[in-house]
């Protein structure tokens, strides 16, 4: 017992011999941390909600899909392109997600999300109404493509309808009715379209407290291990003349 309460005091006394540096080490850790986390700038943040086109209630695009589209590397270096921004800085400032509904175990995808996050309100506005718009602009495409087939239907009924009478007058009629009720109607068949104005979000000010008690706390940890590995590397004729004094 004895022999063990020695080897605990040989280690208190290495840290002990070591207190200064200690305190520094962490002081140190501690300003440095301060000084860089008070240095990040506020960020604010701006978000626009889409939502995803649909011919004859067919989606033009996976919501899911829509947001990966938005998150991917070659989406983002394409439109970087036209705006003049570099990719790595739009790709950082922009983040897409899925906005889900129903109940937890059968949540379904009803809305795309962007959210933009830069030094001004102006500019995260902009990169988000960009974004959105670009993406708006493409599904323009597939849903003109989409409707296509639709349009060309309802033309060559029409146009059979004038060589035709009685039944086939009536059948053909109901049908036509039923394509342009589906080609029209806002509920069956829209483009993709903005949900509401894009419009300022959250201002995300500096933090740095959390940081700078987790280095604070890592200095600590790290000098007082040291102290105690440097002890335990001492010569062992420097630990027994040691040990003779404390005799």
């Amino acid at each position: 017992m004895t022999e063990e309460t020695i080897s605990l005091d040989r280690y208190f006394a290495a840290v002990w011999r070591a207190k200064w540096l200690i305190f520094l080490a962490v002081a140190g850790a501690t300003a440095i941390t301060a000084f860089l986390g008070f240095r990040q700038p506020t960020l604010y943040t701006a978000s626009a909600l889409i939502e995803v086109g649909r011919v004859w209630k067919e989606p033009l695009e996976d919501t899911y899909t829509t947001t990966e589209v938005i998150n991917s590397a070659g989406f983002t270096h394409r439109l970087a392109e036209k705006i003049g921004l570099r990719p790595g800085q739009l790709r950082r400032s922009v983040r897409a997600e899925t906005v889900t509904a129903g109940p937890r175990r059968t949540r379904y995808p009803i809305l795309v999300r962007i959210t933009a996050t830069t030094e001004s309100f102006e500019e995260s506005e902009r990169l988000a109404r960009v974004v959105a718009g670009a993406i708006i602009e493409e599904h323009g495409e597939l849903f003109d493509r989409a409707l296509a087939p639709r349009l060309e239907r309802q033309a060559a009924l029409e146009e059979m309808l004038k060589g035709q009478s009685g039944e086939a007058v009536m059948r053909l009629q109901a049908e036509l009715a039923e394509v342009k009720a589906n080609n029209t109607s806002p509920t069956v068949t829209e483009k993709t379209r903005l949900v509401e104005p894009v419009v300022p979000g959250a201002i995300i000010a500096p933090a740095p407290w959390r940081g700078v008690a987790v280095s604070a706390m890592l200095a600590l940890f790290a000098t007082v291990a040291a102290a105690i590995l440097l002890e335990l590397l001492r010569p062992a004729g420097a630990m027994k003349s040691r040990a003779v004094k404390l005799e």
